[in-house]
């Protein structure tokens, strides 16, 4: 895990003063008639990740300009924040703080997460003659975890069809 921060092309020449990550689930409150309330929870959306922070020194005008560029350019990029995995997601606020010196300069910003990082999907192409145990051999993994990965895509543990790619955990 990293200690810095950054953002497309952007890397904070300090980390930021605060930082907080909210995480909330899009519920519903439904009425029913003999058992009153039922919260349901419809799932999840992106994380918010906002923050303050301060701009130090003979570079702080030249750093917030290019804090500014970065945050005018369109779309998604890789958000790296201390200690944690980064993620995806589009730099939506950027607050000039006060009064602004030649030395000093303090900031707000936010950023919205996206989704997860993808990372790609490994698999296994079944050879001529391969069963069930010989295909997570050459996979490097369990016969239990290759059948929860494939789920209905295993007939029969005997018989795979050569050249069938199966998904790897």
């Amino acid at each position: 895990m990293q200690l810095y921060m950054g953002y497309k092309e952007f890397s904070w020449p300090r980390l930021p003063d605060t930082l907080c990550m909210e995480n909330e689930k899009y519920t519903q409150v439904f009425q029913q008639p003999e058992n009153g309330e039922i919260l349901q929870e419809l799932g999840s959306h992106g994380r918010k990740i906002t923050g303050s922070g301060v701009l130090l020194g003979a570079e702080a005008a030249e750093q917030w300009a290019a804090l500014c560029r970065c945050y005018a350019e369109a779309g998604a990029g890789i958000l790296y924040l201390p200690g944690r995995e980064p993620i995806t997601a589009v730099f939506t606020e950027l607050t000039l703080s006060g009064s602004p010196r030649s030395d000093r300069i303090a900031y707000q910003f936010a950023f919205h997460e996206t989704g997860k990082a993808q990372t790609a999907v490994r698999t296994y192409r079944v050879q001529q003659g391969d069963c069930l145990w010989s295909a997570a051999a050459a996979a490097g993994v369990s016969v239990e975890s290759l059948l929860a990965a494939n789920p209905g895509k295993i007939r029969w543990a005997n018989e795979l069809e050569t050249g069938m790619e199966l998904v790897l955990p």
